[in-house]
């Protein structure tokens, strides 16, 4: 290993049953371990695998969140500095030399305003210590500098970055997440019992950890106006089921496993995906769930990143997430149409086996070639 060049991997929390970001650090890092010494420097390490080597960084205080931020980006820097060829982060720091940008910009909040309410937020911004130390976090890690690298997961958040950061976009490196081409998993009959839902139950999957931006409250609206006791919906991820307002007529058809580990067998015994999402840079889920050949209802690409590569022959989209009548519709259409949602199933999954975890390595090794000479003789994994 010694004569490998040397890479450090910065992410909080190392996880690959968390959110859309961590799941891409851990499957990235995975791959780039078999070129690369790799060190993860993270505050909870969830998975240790073979040829990474770990590093524990201290979590004194979990709030306030802008914080412990700002003592992961020190830490991270007194542990990293002047010993690594490419310090590639996936969290908000000040010092690597390579970003994956995961989310929109916080400064999106700013530019998107206009008007007097535009210089309120601003005054209001002044009086926040929370959003200074965000925005000059972001400042630092996405402002053009030389020596440095920026890779997004979309189109949708390229464009959103060099709104707020003006900057050539040719120089942001796009690496999709993806997946690891197999067959579906088959349905397991057992599955239902164990959940207690019946054979002919026609169950809707969301997965979300923030339940408000996934769209679940709009979602709920329209399985009310639907009021078809056949549909149930699950909903797997953490978030704060006690805000959420369930009209008591469906109550007993939405479902809460909370954070699930194996979720492709949840996804191969599901009938369709919603993902009503309000923003979602990606949409890693939808990719997923079109791997084991589930029909998929998703917001269109003015809401979600995926959906730019998506079309009306693999995926059913909404033009409006917000419009619960709409939502309703599309899910009573697919209920009432196997043969389509076969259709749709089978062309996602075709879809969905394009967009592979050795494409994000590529693109990401091509960023890494950028940054230094010594890497532009790094081999070629494919």
């Amino acid at each position: 290993m010694h004569n490998k060049m040397r890479i450090a991997v910065l992410i909080r929390h190392y996880n690959p049953f968390g959110g859309g970001a961590e799941r891409y650090a851990v499957e990235l890092t995975k791959r780039l371990c078999e070129y690369y010494e790799v060190h993860v420097f993270a505050q909870t390490i969830e998975e240790r695998s073979d040829g990474i080597i770990f590093h524990i960084i201290p979590q004194w205080l979990e709030r306030p969140r802008y914080i412990n931020q700002l003592l992961f980006s020190w830490f991270t820097r007194k542990a990293t500095q002047g010993k690594f060829a490419v310090v590639h982060s996936h969290d908000m720091v000040t010092h690597a030399n390579l970003y994956t940008l995961h989310v929109p910009c916080v400064k999106t909040r700013w530019t998107e305003t206009r008007g007097l309410r535009k210089g309120l937020r601003w005054l209001n911004t002044v009086l926040s210590p929370r959003k200074i130390a965000y925005l000059w976090l972001e400042s630092r890690q996405i402002s053009p500098r030389n020596g440095k690298q920026l890779i997004a997961v979309s189109e949708f958040l390229t464009r959103n970055i060099v709104y707020n950061y003006p900057q050539n976009p040719d120089s942001i490196t796009i690496a999709y997440p993806g997946i690891q081409p197999k067959p579906p998993t088959k349905r397991n009959p057992a599955w239902r019992l164990q959940h207690n839902l019946s054979e002919d139950a026609f169950i809707l999957l969301l997965v979300a950890n923030d339940f408000k931006k996934k769209g679940l409250p709009v979602l709920l609206q329209a399985l009310e106006q639907l009021n078809n006791p056949q549909i149930h919906l699950v909903v797997a991820g953490n978030g704060k089921i006690e805000q959420l307002q369930i009209p008591n007529r469906i109550k007993q058809n939405i479902h809460f496993p909370g954070i699930v580990k194996e979720m492709e067998k949840l996804y191969s015994n599901v009938d369709v995906m919603v993902h009503p999402t309000q923003v979602d840079t990606y949409g890693m889920a939808v990719l997923e769930a079109m791997a084991q050949q589930v029909p998929v209802i998703v917001s269109n690409q003015h809401y979600c990143g995926f959906s730019e590569h998506l079309t009306s022959q693999n995926a059913v989209l909404l033009e409006n997430p917000l419009n619960s009548k709409e939502i309703a519709e599309k899910i009573d259409f697919l209920f009432n149409n196997p043969r389509d949602r076969s259709k749709i199933a089978y062309q996602g999954f075709k879809k969905s086996q394009g967009i592979t975890w050795n494409q994000t390595l590529e693109q990401t090794l091509t960023a890494y070639r950028n940054l230094t000479q010594p890497l532009e003789q790094a081999p070629n994994p494919l």
